[in-house]
């Protein structure tokens, strides 16, 4: 079975489904970004999955379990460990005892993490415009919708 789906610019070619299957559409869009997201941050010697905890840390504001921060960047527990563990090794991230609870651990930038979050921000924000210069507002947003009714399906 073909399906086609049209764009709405006349200039558009159809979408070939069976040809382009939406996993290899993600996958190359996705590698394509973190490929180039990985080049626009290795002048800090960071990787793209450092560059997210410590731009969640930044905005949780002060401290937060290991738990909450793999909730936000969307990584299990084990990995985010590493992650921290390297950042810890960089200077950039604390593991520090929880008043509340001495058996938990929370996690803060230090002064060097909150200045590299806020060199790399920027970067970020400009690669995504750059990254989505050719999209018009009506084509972000129904992109952004359809993302988001995949991923509720599919989670």
């Amino acid at each position: 079975m073909v399906v086609l789906l049209y764009r709405e610019r006349s200039n558009s070619m159809p979408v070939n489904m069976d040809e382009n299957p939406l996993g290899l559409i993600l996958s190359r869009t996705y590698l394509a970004y973190k490929k180039t997201t990985t080049r626009n941050l290795s002048e800090q010697d960071i990787t793209p999955e450092q560059f997210a905890v410590l731009n969640e840390l930044s905005k949780a504001g002060s401290h937060i379990s290991q738990k909450k921060l793999a909730e936000l960047t969307v990584r299990d527990q084990t990995t985010v460990g590493k992650i921290i563990d390297k950042l810890i090794r960089k200077g950039l991230v604390t593991r520090e005892e929880d008043p509340q609870d001495r058996r938990a651990v929370l996690l803060c930038l230090t002064a060097e993490g909150l200045e590299m979050n806020d060199v790399l921000t920027p970067k970020a924000k400009q690669q995504e415009q750059e990254a989505l210069a050719e999209c018009s507002p009506e084509e972000l947003e129904a992109f952004m919708n359809v993302m988001n009714r995949i991923y509720e399906k599919m989670k």
